[in-house]
């Protein structure tokens, strides 16, 4: 039984090895010297009685945290989200995940939205980390079950939705890469990162469609892009410009020569996009807001849930249904289908009184006067018990 460090690490590991037995490392967790034979001795008597008197191995948080990692998260789309939002949630853990129940969840839950000051669905999103950790340990057989997550209740997200005429307020403000990259979102409801990243190798304009490969997809799973005439348009304009990348950022000179052209390297959303959000009077507007937009203009022009489902990528028909509400105004034809009949009601009540064909329209209004109803019949608040109450 030893510590040690590898190389490229700055926490102390331990090793244990027993004749008979496979030997077995792992990460302290610390890079304090006595803290870490701390963990050691601790481990070290936890794996005897394991392998000595045959009780159940225990599956340190740390442990399930990197073999999830290593295993699965880093084949992902979500690895770098994930590693922040398991970072977050790692001080509150126990040492062992055998030692999580559902009211500690909630506890650590409470904890992180009082000390991070975060909204319920951010939390949720934590808990989303925690909860994939806990059952690919469980699928590993190193966690026995799984407690249920005390995931909080969210609304609908809501988002803003841009119409063509703000649309063009915004797109005169922008810089010309930001723009073109704009257009392009709205002409296809690509992802933000998907445009940024788009090369001419994925593109072919004779046919008229663009291709986003399965690993730069967010359901890693291959998009077909057709090409619309707004997004043939703007293709156009960024031809021979760069060699490998359809959008790049250029640097002018004073004459108005282009110094050097790169591609884009940042988010699109910059400061030079908040400035045209302001100017534009959009504050708040995100990018991928822009990809909402795309999906709603696609539903009040009748276009199939279907179709936007596949043409945008999502996993699932759920996820375009909010569009499909947005369209309610495209559907006149069909709510004017049926008509209810207008029938003047018949007074039934003789005590109501009313003003006859004589009296004068601008006499006083009459009111009319409970007197409750018949003994044997009790209402909901006894007006034949007390009929004068309610005179």
């Amino acid at each position: 039984m030893s510590l040690y460090k590898r190389k490229g690490t700055r926490n102390w590991w331990c090793e244990f090895a027993a004749r008979g037995f496979p030997t077995f490392r792992e990460s302290t967790g610390t890079t304090d010297r006595r803290a870490a034979q701390e963990y050691h001795d601790k481990r070290a008597a936890e794996l005897w009685r394991v392998r000595r008197l045959g009780e159940p191995a225990r599956t340190a948080a740390a442990d399930a945290i990197i073999e999830y990692l290593e295993g699965h998260a880093k084949h992902t789309s979500s690895y770098e989200s994930f590693k922040r939002q398991i970072a977050v949630m790692r001080p509150y853990l126990p040492d062992y995940l055998d030692e999580l129940d559902t009211d500690r969840l909630e506890k650590i839950r409470d904890s992180v939205i009082r000390d991070r000051k975060c909204s319920p669905a951010t939390a949720n999103r934590y808990l989303a980390a925690l909860s994939a950790t806990l059952h690919y340990a469980h699928k590993k057989k190193k966690l026995a079950t799984v407690p249920s997550i005390p995931t909080l209740e969210v609304p609908d997200s809501e988002f803003t939705v841009l119409t063509q005429e703000k649309a063009a307020k915004l797109l005169a403000e922008l810089p010309p890469h930001l723009n073109a990259m704009m257009r392009f979102s709205l002409a296809t409801g690509l992802r933000e990162a998907n445009v940024r990243e788009l090369k001419w190798s994925q593109v072919n304009l004779s046919e008229r469609v663009a291709w986003i490969w399965a690993r730069k997809a967010k359901a890693r799973k291959m998009i077909g892009v057709p090409l619309n005439d707004s997004a043939v348009e703007v293709l156009q304009g960024e031809l021979g410009r760069h060699p490998e990348y359809v959008f790049t950022f250029a640097k002018i000179g004073k004459e108005g020569t282009v110094l050097w052209r790169r591609p884009i390297a940042r988010k699109a959303s910059n400061s030079s996009w908040y400035k045209a959000l302001k100017r534009a009077g959009l504050e708040g507007l995100r990018w991928h807001d822009l990809r909402h937009a795309w999906a709603t203009w696609h539903a009040q022009a009748g276009t199939p849930m279907l179709a936007i489902q596949a043409m945008g990528g999502w996993a699932t028909s759920s996820m375009v249904q909010r569009y499909a509400h947005l369209a309610g105004q495209k559907l006149h034809k069909e709510a004017a289908a049926i008509t209810v009949p207008n029938v003047a009601p018949r007074v039934r009540d003789a005590q109501f009184s009313s003003q006859s064909d004589e009296e004068s329209a601008d006499a006083p209004l009459r009111i009319p006067v409970l007197i409750g109803v018949d003994d044997g019949i009790r209402t909901h608040n006894n007006r034949n018990h007390n009929p004068g109450l309610y005179r």
